[in-house]
């Protein structure tokens, strides 16, 4: 696999953020006031969706939190923006947070995003390949490329996953980063062989002839287990603890509502995200719960270091909010 690069970046990035102030993370620690604005960059997918339907449906409004969202394209944008204090809260899927936690950020998980659907046929995530090219199976991508969003990004660490379950070597494989809304235009003009991607553009897929390699979340994740996010940054923690409490209460009932009524999470990303309504009934809606699996982040911590994503073990306890 030809994960250098990114990692190279990242720990470029990550690096700047340890070497600046007194202590890493201080600039986090403001202490906010009755009615101060909350700032939480979500980036709008249906992963993230609970932090909408929160802001919606006045949840926030309830705590007496005055949440204002900001909408942001990826994770590594948001952890460096938390860190220095731009934003309170951040979202991330669990690869690029415990890589951020293992380099020394002091991040904390404080709500579950979304969970693992144990179900393929509920699994909003697909490894597919260009019709005609022989690929058959997540092993007969040795020698291919892959389209991912971002490199070490769960869809890139889920496939790498699948291809090493089925027998096959991920090291032989060369991923190419690039954004969804790219992936299937590359893939129909042969630029790759494969995309591992999500909804809703994994029914794009299917609908342009795609072939379906397999559901790389439900196949290599804990079943039922946390793989998105939402956190903070503990100094503002230790300076804001009601916020915080008041803030994880709020998401998590939404994360219980987006379960029980998902027109409310089509809604929310017809409005954040610019989902159309009818593409929303075709997609596989991802599943939510208020549960915040440890153990999950501990397992995919482990998947990422035995495939060469991360350099050594996380503290998978100290990394989230108790």
């Amino acid at each position: 696999m030809r994960i250098r690069k990114g990692l190279a970046l990242a720990a470029s990035v990550l690096a700047v953020l340890l070497a600046t102030g007194c202590g890493v993370g201080r600039g986090s620690a403001v202490e906010l006031g009755p009615g101060d604005p909350i700032k939480v960059g979500v980036i709008p997918v249906a992963d993230f969706a609970p932090v909408y339907i929160a802001a919606e449906e006045g949840y926030f409004a309830d705590e007496g939190l005055n949440v204002e969202t900001q909408v942001m394209q990826n994770a590594a944008a948001i952890a460096p923006s938390v860190i220095n204090g731009q934003l309170q809260f951040g979202t991330a899927a669990v690869p690029p947070f415990l890589g951020a936690v293992q380099k020394g950020l002091p991040l904390k998980a404080v709500a579950n995003g979304t969970s693992v659907a144990a179900d393929p046929d509920k699994d909003p995530s697909a490894l597919v390949a260009a019709p005609g090219t022989g690929i058959e199976r997540p092993k007969d991508l040795e020698g291919r490329t892959v389209a991912v969003n971002a490199l070490s990004s769960i869809v890139h660490v889920t496939a790498a996953a699948a291809i090493k379950a089925d027998g096959g070597d991920p090291s032989l494989v060369t991923f190419v980063a690039m954004p969804f809304p790219d992936m299937l235009p590359a893939l129909a003009r042969g630029a790759v062989d494969a995309a591992s991607l999500v909804e809703p553009f994994y029914a794009k897929s299917v609908a342009q002839g795609a072939e379906v390699l397999g559901n790389p979340y439900s196949q290599t994740l804990k079943p039922d287990g946390t793989f998105t996010v939402i956190f903070t940054a503990q100094p503002f923690i230790e300076t804001n603890p009601e916020i915080v409490e008041k803030f994880a209460r709020a998401v998590d009932r939404a994360s219980a509502e987006a379960a029980r009524d998902p027109q409310k999470v089509g809604a929310v990303l017809a409005k954040y995200g610019k989902l159309p309504p009818d593409v929303f009934a075709r997609i596989r809606v991802p599943m939510y719960s208020d549960r915040l699996d440890t153990g999950a982040l501990a397992s995919t911590g482990e998947l990422m270091q035995g495939l060469g994503f991360l350099p050594g073990a996380v503290d998978v306890e100290s990394a989230v909010w108790k």
